[in-house]
């Protein structure tokens, strides 16, 4: 299994060469398949100009096609078929309980599952935490995100044992700092990686490395 969990994407020529090394082509030669509805639940008022940034970059990188599968729109055939076409399953973030919802109503977590067998999946933000394992913290939830941990009924996808920390210290999120995560990650079980935009945590069968510096590691497993 090969998985890139990045924070924003292609924003880096080193996140780029790393997924070309893990899918075993040239960026001229990769095709992707791009999930691209975590969005869906932001405000209206609220700027999306950072998704046409991120989905660009994909442009600019990759040379092959370029394909949108809209969980909404197709059955559980007509997705698998779509992704199963694609060198890089491609999960753009968004809003944070929509992808584990929209994954478990349409199946999609379990052609996700089958597929990351063979294919390459890369997640940004919240489309690289539903990849993840699902942590263990009440704090950490209800102080994040305003839930209680008991009260979320679909969770991450769980395919590796640790899970990232986005945009970490991002002068946007400047209220989410060290001393939070460490308070609210200091009794889990399972490490969490803290990365920047320009970072990427790379699972290639087993082996786990960082592209992009050192990430910032928190929990039990650190």
């Amino acid at each position: 299994m090969k998985l890139v969990l990045a924070s924003q994407g292609f924003l880096t020529d080193d996140i780029a060469n790393a997924v070309s090394k893990l899918v075993g082509k040239s960026l001229k030669e990769i095709n992707v398949a791009v999930i691209n509805e975590g969005y869906v639940a932001i405000p209206a008022n609220e700027d999306k100009r950072w998704m046409i940034n991120e989905l660009s970059k994909i442009s600019n990188y990759l040379g092959g096609r370029i394909d949108f599968v809209n969980l909404r729109a197709y059955d559980k055939n007509e997705i698998k078929q779509r992704l199963s076409q694609a060198d890089v399953i491609y999960i753009v973030g968004g809003k944070q309980f929509i992808l584990p919802d929209l994954f478990k109503q349409t199946g999609t977590d379990e052609i996700l599952k089958e597929l990351s067998k063979e294919t390459v999946i890369m997640g940004t933000s919240a489309g690289s935490m539903i990849l993840g394992k699902h942590v263990e913290s009440n704090d950490y939830w209800k102080r994040r995100y305003g839930v209680n941990n008991e009260d979320i009924v679909n969770k991450e996808m769980e395919l590796v044992d640790f899970n990232i920390i986005p945009h970490y210290l991002r002068n946007d999120r400047k209220e989410f700092d060290a001393k939070y995560y460490k308070e609210v990650l200091e009794d889990n079980s399972f490490p969490v990686y803290a990365i920047t935009d320009e970072q990427a945590m790379i699972y290639d069968n087993g082996k786990i490395y960082c592209v992009g510096g050192e990430p910032v590691v928190y929990g039990k497993g650190s």
